[in-house]
């Protein structure tokens, strides 16, 4: 009965929730009273709930345990206070039945908690932070809903630093509802991050993932991110998911050149051959009528929310003669090792030697050479650009390499362009605050520089342009990425995402392999997307030599 009434809210274009939303804040501040009818205002205000997340609370209320998966920046957070609300409205949720957020530890527990108070302001929050004596004062309180970082849940190994978890302090308190919140570890079942979300999930009644991007690499990842809400008594086990839905055969198949390396003759080879679901539209059809019930997932056209158009702007570039120099001794090296093939090139070999020709692209600051340098094409590209083109906007540049990031930082400050820099060595939470509060507020803040730390967790809608200095050969986490500016609230109908490419690099494959890429998602959603799956060895050293792969 649930999975039809689920069924019939997620077909519907709007509802009236039920239980009533009184514990809701839907009202503006004082300041901004007289301007009611605008849905977002400011940070002080309440926030009123589109169509769709009215839709979204209450399949989430009615359904049985699963994943929001709405995209970045549609406003899931505000999904999840609504159905709280719900709880709370009904007498379902408060000290004698709470709920547990889970989330990551630096990017995205200052949102919940900012949004909470400001959504949920007679609901009795706790933050699970500071030392473990404190935390443990903490729990003993009468709180209704905890927020607390999947770090401290699952605590930490290690002589020095290692640090029991509070999962098993938690179970001594009535937890019937569990939120886990863009958790990355949780695409491996086999991490102590899906251990103890899993083991807190048994449990309880009510059990909610989001993500955006539940799956990145491999199609497997979602069963694990949904084994929480009862992937294995609804899907049934890992195994059977793998066999059905990403297996893969060997077959024989003529070869071209008749002989082996050792000159014998052969007429035939065994290759593995995709039996998953982008080879068989029936077993494409099949998996999303079994993940349906388990997922809610819109696209921009199904919400009624006007999000901004995101335009990919690739910025091709030379590098500059001393990076230059130094890829060529890098590709060199590679040459020699590719020619020769007398020895394997080991994972880790080809790993280091394709992180060292990103940093090369990036900038020599990330080599720690000791020579102080901080020779950069990009960064050059982005000085110009906000002292230029761009000058009086805000831009947000997204920086992968922290030498780099710091390097950007201190060219700004000595051209008097007004920043700050989000990353993470800066693990104080208000002066974080203050830093976002900076790039919103004023006017003279023009750059906002971020690490990976920016990933995730952070409305930077203030800005139209994004500056991608580094790549992430992720598509989902470059995805994540544009979310960032790309999101409800924004004031601009086109955001850009400049992507910085150095030419007759291993980067001037990155677009190619990103598009190609994305077949797996747009079967499995059903939609355009896409998806990155890992290089071999050999792959990547063959883009750091040739800048392409081998047919």
């Amino acid at each position: 009965m649930r999975l039809r009434m689920a069924e019939a809210i997620r077909a519907l274009p709007d509802i009236e929730p039920w239980p009533e939303l009184k514990w809701f804040n839907d009202q503006p501040c004082a300041r901004h009273a007289p301007h009611r009818a605008s849905p977002i205002l400011c940070g002080q205000c309440g926030f009123r709930l589109r169509r769709y997340q009215r839709v979204g609370a209450a399949w989430m209320y009615v359904g049985l345990p699963g994943m929001l998966s709405d995209g970045t920046g549609s406003g899931k957070t505000a999904q999840v206070a609504a159905l709280l609300a719900m709880c709370r409205e009904n007498g379902e949720l408060g000290v004698h039945n709470r709920a547990v957020i889970v989330c990551r530890a630096t990017s995205t527990v200052d949102p919940w908690e900012r949004e909470l108070r400001r959504l949920l302001p007679g609901v009795k929050l706790l933050m699970a932070d500071g030392d473990r004596q404190q935390r443990v004062r903490g729990y003993m309180s009468e709180w209704e809903v905890c927020v607390i970082s999947d770090g401290t849940l699952r605590g930490a190994r290690g002589r020095r630093n290692g640090r029991e978890g509070d999962v098993a302090l938690l179970e001594d308190f009535p937890v019937g509802i569990l939120v886990y919140d863009d958790l990355d570890a949780m695409r491996n079942n086999a991490t102590e991050t899906a251990g103890a979300v899993n083991r807190l999930a048994r449990r309880c009644t009510r059990v909610r993932g989001l993500h955006a991007t539940p799956f990145q690499k491999q199609l497997w990842e979602l069963w694990c991110q949904l084994e929480p809400c009862g992937a294995l008594q609804r899907l049934g086990s890992l195994e059977r998911f793998q066999m059905l839905y990403t297996g893969q055969t060997s077959k024989l198949v003529a070869v071209a050149d008749p002989r082996d390396k050792t000159g014998r003759t052969r007429i035939s080879q065994r290759v593995q051959v995709d039996n998953g679901i982008t080879s068989s539209p029936a077993k494409a059809a099949r998996y999303r009528a079994e993940v349906r019930p388990f997922v809610l997932r819109r696209t921009a056209e199904e919400m009624d929310v006007d999000m901004p158009a995101a335009q990919l702007c690739p910025v091709f570039m030379n590098l500059n003669p001393r990076q230059r120099d130094r890829y060529e001794e890098l590709r060199a090296g590679v040459l020699r090792r590719l020619r020769d093939g007398r020895e394997e090139v080991t994972r880790a070999e080809a790993g280091a030697a394709f992180t060292r020709g990103a940093q090369i692209c990036s900038g020599l600051a990330a080599l720690d050479e000791g020579e102080g340098a901080d020779d950069s094409v990009k960064l050059d590209w982005i000085m110009g650009m906000l002292d230029g083109e761009l000058r009086g906007e805000k831009l947000v540049a997204f920086v992968y390499f922290k030498a780099n990031a710091a390097a950007l930082a201190a060219r700004c400050r000595e051209a008097g362009i007004g920043g700050v820099l989000l990353w993470g060595a800066e693990t104080d939470k208000r002066e974080r605050g203050r830093r976002l509060a900076k790039f919103r507020e004023d006017e003279a803040c023009q750059v906002l520089i971020g690490t990976a730390a920016i990933e995730t967790g952070v409305n930077l809608q203030v800005a139209r342009h994004l500056a991608a200095v580094d790549t992430i050969l992720n598509p989902a986490r470059m995805e994540q990425l544009a979310g960032r500016i790309k999101r409800q609230g924004s004031l601009y109908k086109t955001v850009y995402v400049h992507h910085l490419l150095a030419v007759s690099t291993q980067e001037e494959a990155y677009l190619p392999l990103l598009r190609r890429e994305g077949e797996m998602a747009d079967v499995a959603w059903d939609e355009a997307s896409s998806l990155f799956t890992a290089l071999s060895p050999r792959q990547q050293m063959q883009l750091i030599a040739r800048g392409r792969l081998a047919a």
